[in-house]
């Protein structure tokens, strides 16, 4: 099945849907987070794959959502821009950061926790919330760091996994 709009008329459509609907204000800040519902997407270049809901972006890829945001050099969304099953990010480093629920209060509640994490490549399986990096990989919570070459983090139950041939390294900040 061909799309509506093909050839070089998707990338034209992508650009100015990402002209439209980003907040250049925003794009200077880190990878902070609003209290409304707003997804923007910013990046150099987009382009649709031949498989449905597979959107590919390069050069200074920024995603923002209200409870998280992902930064990196390419990135691959698989699923609905506003609510991707998977988010694959490269860069030197690619960034996630995320408010996760401590309880059953809203993610924007100051009760969440911020984990902020990064790596060569960070995988997001938003359908799954788990998180795996690889390449230099850190995870960085509010009472400690782990570092590893690779580090797989399920954000719902609070479990990682680390392992690389460097070993592990964990950093616990306490409040002696």
């Amino acid at each position: 099945m061909k799309h509506p709009v093909s050839g070089p008329g998707r990338c034209a459509v992508f650009c100015l849907l990402l002209v439209l609907f980003c907040n250049p204000a925003s794009l200077a800040e880190g990878l902070e987070f609003t209290a409304d519902d707003t997804v923007t997407v910013s990046a150099e270049r987009a382009w649709e794959a031949d498989e449905l809901d597979v959107v590919h972006f390069s050069g200074a890829f920024v995603l923002r959502a209200p409870d998280w945001s992902l930064e990196g050099d390419t990135a691959v969304v698989y699923g609905k821009l506003d609510d991707p099953d998977k988010v694959v990010v490269e860069g030197k480093p690619a960034k996630i950061s995320f408010l996760r629920q401590e309880d059953e209060t809203t993610a924007t509640d100051s009760s969440a926790e911020r984990i902020d994490g990064s790596a060569s490549v960070v995988q997001y399986f938003r359908a799954t919330d788990k998180l795996t990096m690889s390449g230099t990989a850190t995870l960085t919570r509010k009472d400690s760091t782990l570092a590893s070459d690779s580090i797989e983090y399920d954000v719902e139950t609070d479990r990682y996994s680390a392992s690389g041939a460097a070993g592990i390294n964990i950093i616990l900040n306490t409040d002696d």
